[in-house]
């Protein structure tokens, strides 16, 4: 182990070199101009046995949270999608793969809502994205990577020696919500001949201005498509839909679900975004010294089990 540490730290002492060569920023912002991101949350797999269930999760405890877009037909997201299953390794990780839907032909598996809560949450990060210029002009990029509502990646360009290098780096750095350790999100689900009603519960305090709205997250966990143009023949972390929430807070929603493309293994995630009123700082750092020392300490962090959508 203390061998292998050693080989990490002496290759992240090169990172400064390439990450200067491939970008002045190790990542562009997700939401741009705002101080803002994504949390979450209490996960239910709506099994073909499930009746009522609930979960509840710490502040202290929430997962990063990791968005892509994709498509059955981007090569380009294989090659991305692979590096990300590197980086995550066994870190505490929920993933979200919006496909595209929006005069796509191809892809059978995005929605409205998906396409919409990208086009609202990060179409302009994506449209002012600097390493992307065979897919500038566009709000939805495939492919794309954004953590934790924050840090946004487009296209297949490596900011530093790696795409795994970079990816690593940007879970390192967990979410900068602003919420205090001792809160906690909550929901339960009772299933009905209609879909399910969801009951959220959060006590979440600052002590900063801030304000915040609840999202749905509606995820099949695989998917078997052989009918791709990309080579796989199986799609994992699917978004069928979002649905946003009345209160943020707390409150009570019938819901409609889709039928699952196979399998019993739709889950139902209760996300939060989040905005303070402090003005953003400047976006990405700078990579030179910054870069080093975040991967140093993401080779230091002891690695967490993965949570599973299924």
């Amino acid at each position: 182990m203390r061998g292998l540490l050693a080989i990490l730290l002496a290759t992240m002492l090169i990172l400064p070199i390439h990450a200067s060569a491939a970008s002045s920023k190790l990542w562009d912002d997700a939401r741009l101009g705002m101080n803002a991101g994504t949390m979450g949350g209490p996960s239910i797999l709506l099994s073909n046995n499930t009746t009522n269930e609930k979960s509840t999760i710490e502040v202290s405890d929430l997962p990063s949270i990791v968005e892509v877009y994709t498509a059955t037909w981007c090569f380009n997201c294989v090659k991305t999608e692979i590096a990300l299953d590197e980086a995550i390794g066994s870190h505490e990780v929920l993933r979200f793969h919006y496909h595209r839907y929006l005069y796509e032909t191809l892809d059978p598996f995005g929605s409205e809502s998906s396409d919409s809560r990208w086009i609202e949450e990060y179409g302009r990060g994506s449209l002012e994205s600097s390493e992307t210029p065979y897919l500038s002009g566009t709000e939805r990029a495939a492919p794309s990577k954004v953590f934790d509502g924050e840090r946004m990646y487009t296209g297949d360009s490596t900011r530093s020696n790696s795409l795994v290098t970079d990816y690593s780096t940007a879970l390192s750095l967990g979410s900068s919500h602003p919420f205090q350790g001792n809160g906690t999100m909550s929901m339960e689900i009772a299933k009905s001949e209609n879909g399910a009603v969801v009951n959220w519960y959060n006590d979440l305090s600052s002590s900063r201005d801030w304000t915040a709205e609840a999202v749905l997250m509606i995820v099949e966990d695989s998917i078997y498509y052989p009918n791709g143009t990309n080579g796989l023949d199986y799609y994992h972390h699917v978004l069928h839909e979002t649905i946003q929430l009345p209160n943020w807070n707390n409150g009570s929603l019938q819901v409609a679900l889709p039928p699952p493309w196979d399998g019993d293994d739709i889950s139902l995630i209760l996300l939060i975004d989040w905005e303070t009123t402090i003005p953003a700082q400047a976006g990405s750092l700078p990579a030179p010294a910054v870069s080093t020392l975040l991967c140093l300490l993401a080779a230091l962090t002891p690695r967490r089990k993965k949570i599973n959508t299924h």
